[in-house]
């Protein structure tokens, strides 16, 4: 194997092998034996192949500070990986693993573990992986956490992401994790939770929404995902248990002065939910997007919205915040832009109609974002592959980060894909970069919403209506105007609907539609649909 041979050569620390040609090497011959010479190795990753099997000599990797084995087809994994003393790093997740080792339980400098999206009914104890401060095995089929994951010696510990098992309960010892400040008990088989859930003195997240809980109203307040409130309601939970059973072992440590204008009996609570409202189609001036057939072949879906009253300047971190929440969904529910491609435009700066089109990578004319200075789509590639390259070369390892990692999406393309406005400008050329003539910006109001897929028109829809609701929990919707109103607290995100046609102006796709948003399980979000 090219990489393994290349690394032995120049007495790499770091190797990555991934992709369909390593895929097919794996297939065909097996993963290179030399690999587990390499013992200067302190970062090793195989990802997206066919690998179903590591050899034992996975041991012979001392100085191993960092394992990245995801998505993959591993079934399992050899118990001398405890041999891999110096571990901190460890992600396996997405692969086929039914059990883990023993053995895992002995790697005491490991610091964080993925082994999300396998197929694990059960875990080795943890207690005595004391540098511990993340573990994920969401997606799994757990029916308990593992033993000693509550071990108070787990000082680290700040994150367990344990969403989407079979979970039936949550210890109260819960508690005695002093850095806990987030927990995701998600879509498990949860009926209650301990009211000393209250007294985890850093927990600022905590996700426990798609549980079936016995109390109807704790289970509205997990739904509205306001952890704060959902604390509180264990607190007065926890205080009523104490009065009723003075034995009952701890002291409450949450506060007994209730804050101005709280009601004193929690039967009192008004539930607000905040709205989407979506705006029907202005057949005068709504905007449309014309795909030609050149893309069809290319990146076939697209779906657009617009998305009107923003407040990117809420906080001092919501524009940031909002970045963030895109590049969160790339890598996430869009598979590391691999099944989809968000795009943001600043919608005072967009000049409709638009055109979804293929163009020749030399006739693809684009300001790319952050840059003032047009250049081509074949000048563009040539230059972020060359970055790559010395970035690779400097580094002396085969990863790359940033837009630079998406190159491969391109490869082989005689054409790329571009939006394109009504004065001929590429406004953006996915799944690359935006232009940043529709930049946005803190002090954008009005937005347009651009997600394009090679695969599907339902991932497109998928991550649009993910995006939409996200940005409405972050607070980016517009607030009830009338703060005496009985709906004052509540926000309002208006979308504006955006049709997408062919060239001859039959309709191939209007979002949102009829059907669209329709999954959303946030009960504390309301959809209205203001059709004509």
């Amino acid at each position: 194997m090219e990489e393994v041979r290349k690394a032995a050569e120049e007495k790499r620390r770091e190797l990555v092998i991934s992709g369909q040609t390593a895929s097919k090497f794996i297939e065909e011959n097996g993963l290179d034996d030399e690999l587990y010479q390499l013992t200067c190795l302190n970062y090793l990753s195989i990802s997206k192949t066919c690998l179903r099997q590591l050899s034992p000599k996975l041991g012979n990797l001392v100085n191993l500070t960092n394992l990245v084995l995801h998505n993959n087809q591993l079934t399992a994994l050899p118990g001398e990986i405890q041999a891999l003393s110096k571990l901190k790093f460890f992600d396996v997740s997405n692969n086929q693993i039914e059990e883990m080792p023993e053995s895992i339980s002995n790697l005491s400098e490991l610091e964080s573990l993925n082994v999300s999206v396998n197929k694990l009914s059960s875990f080795p104890p943890v207690g005595n992986l004391k540098s511990l401060h993340i573990f994920n095995v969401a997606h799994n089929s757990l029916t308990e956490l593992p033993e000693g994951i509550f071990n108070p010696k787990l000082v680290h510990l700040s994150q367990i992401i344990a969403g989407n098992n079979e979970i039936e309960s949550l210890s109260p010892n819960v508690t005695e994790l002093p850095h806990l400040n987030m927990l995701d008990m998600s879509n498990n088989k949860l009926k209650e939770v301990p009211a000393e859930l209250s007294e985890c003195p850093k927990l600022k997240e905590l996700n426990l929404k798609g549980n079936k809980f016995l109390d109807r109203r704790f289970g509205k307040l997990v739904e509205q995902c306001a952890t704060k409130s959902v604390m509180e309601y264990l607190s007065n939970n926890l205080k009523k248990e104490r009065a009723k059973n003075p034995d009952k072992k701890g002291k409450g440590k949450s506060k007994e002065k209730k804050k101005k204008g709280q009601k004193a009996d929690d039967d009192d609570v008004e539930f607000l939910t905040d709205s989407i409202d979506v705006l029907h189609f202005d057949d005068d001036d709504g905007l449309v997007v014309s795909i030609t057939p050149a893309v069809l072949s290319v990146r076939p879906y697209i779906v657009c919205c617009i998305v009107k009253n923003l407040d990117l300047q809420k906080t001092a971190n919501s524009f940031k915040q909002f970045i963030t929440l895109q590049t969160k969904l790339h890598d996430t529910l869009c598979n590391k832009r691999q099944a989809a491609t968000i795009a943001t435009h600043d919608l005072s700066s967009v000049k409709g109609p638009l055109k979804f089109d293929a163009q020749f990578p030399p006739l693809l004319m684009i300001v790319p974002l952050s840059k003032q200075k047009e250049v081509s789509g074949e000048t563009l590639v040539d230059d972020l592959m060359k970055e790559a390259e010395q970035i690779r070369r400097e580094k002396k390892r085969n990863a790359v980060s940033g837009i630079h990692k998406y190159l491969d999406l391109l490869k082989d393309k005689t054409q790329y894909p571009c939006l394109i406005d009504s004065a001929g400008t590429v406004i953006s050329f996915p799944p690359i970069t935006n232009s940043n003539n529709t930049k946005i910006s803190k002090e954008t109001s009005s937005i347009l919403i651009e997600v394009t897929s090679s695969t599907s028109l339902d991932v497109c829809k998928k991550v649009c209506d993910e995006l939409l609701v996200k940005m409405l929990e972050m607070g980016l919707g517009k607030d009830s105007a009338d703060e005496a109103s009985p709906s004052a607290g509540q926000k309002t995100l208006t979308v504006e609907q955006v049709k997408v046609t062919d060239e001859e102006g039959n309709l191939r796709v209007v979002y949102p539609s009829r059907t669209d948003l329709s999954a959303v399980s946030n009960p504390g979000i309301t959809v209205n649909r203001n059709y004509e």
